[in-house]
């Protein structure tokens, strides 16, 4: 197995994950190019990186030149360090384990290991995937959902998909008094930068199965929350609050003014859409409410205080 360098060069610290992979491409690059012939390229802080770790090439006139000699020593020395021949490979490997087979940091690899990390439950109590039922609550252990990989789903049963904005509601999605097409769904956590789910991953999701779903969003009443339900693929419903709840919501003393004011950039865009006629006749509605009240209300209030539930479409008119 390769070992690790931790070798600084002025401010660039070679051992860099994101550095290591563009060294590696770079070297790859110009290897592969003319192996037997001498190459000009322009100058760059990666190549002058190369030349300074390794010692192979010169700078001339502001261009960094490498002989013949220069890059099958480079293609020796890469393939020393990071266990992989930079002729045949262009880039390392994404993921952490494969590059765990060649190399003793894993970090190397583009891919977080949550990369894949999806967080996905049911108020059924069963996932509908695969054409497979999985059990997800006993009576003995609560749960939260699975943490699944998502690119091992490649099938869902479920006729519509919740998605959520709050990581602490999907734990609770088995007491919430739920429209019927949503106590059924297949629930799907938006993802965060500390949980392990990720929100990319959960667009990828909705891309890849949302075209023939009901795509719901289960999000904050606040400008972002109508943002993310407006701007999810796919995505034609909100649940939320009833109408009739909406000014006791976000009238109420556990309403939230603070987080509202911090969320401009969300409300101008809303605001767009209702100017453009392009929100339904609810939705437009809740916009207006909350830019007149000031105010906004959270998943986790609605919950603690059994705020009644409903669906709304998001465009368009009901019908």
């Amino acid at each position: 197995m390769a070992t690790n360098s931790f070798l600084k060069f002025g401010c660039v610290e070679f051992n860099n994950p994101n550095m290591s992979r563009n060294v590696f491409k770079w070297v790859s690059d110009l290897i592969r190019t003319k192996p037997d012939q001498s190459t000009s390229r322009a100058w760059s802080e990666t190549g002058n990186l190369v030349i300074e770790r390794y010692h192979c090439g010169r700078i001339q006139n502001d261009k960094l030149i490498f002989t013949a000699q220069d890059k099958f020593q480079l293609r020796r020395q890469l393939k020393k360090e990071f266990g992989l021949d930079p002729f045949l490979t262009k880039q390392l490997p994404d993921d952490r384990l494969d590059i765990a087979k060649h190399h003793d940091n894993e970090k190397l690899a583009r891919h977080a290991p949550s990369h894949d990390h999806i967080l996905v439950n049911s108020p059924g109590g069963t996932l509908q995937l695969n054409k497979q039922q999985v059990q997800l609550h006993t009576e003995q252990l609560p749960s939260a959902g699975m943490m699944c990989l998502s690119s091992g789903i490649n099938q869902i049963d479920h006729k519509s998909i919740v998605v959520v904005e709050n990581l602490a509601i999907m734990q609770l999605c088995t007491t919430l008094t739920l429209p019927p097409l949503c106590q059924k769904a297949l629930w799907v956590y938006r993802g965060d930068h500390k949980s392990g789910a990720k929100a990319k991953v959960c667009y990828d999701l909705l891309k890849r199965f949302g075209h023939d779903k009901k795509v719901i969003v289960f999000s904050d009443m606040d400008p972002k929350g109508l943002e993310i339900a407006l701007t999810l693929p796919y995505a034609s419903y909100w649940l939320g609050p009833e109408t009739d709840a909406w000014t006791r919501c976000l009238q109420s003393p556990h309403a939230s003014r603070s987080g509202y004011d911090v969320q401009t950039s969300a409300l101008k865009y809303l605001l767009k859409r209702s100017d453009a006629s392009s929100l339904s006749k609810p939705i437009n509605d809740l916009v207006l409410q909350m830019r007149t009240e000031h105010s906004s209300y959270r998943q986790e209030h609605m919950l603690a205080h059994n705020i009644p539930l409903a669906l709304f479409l998001l465009f368009g008119k009901e019908g």
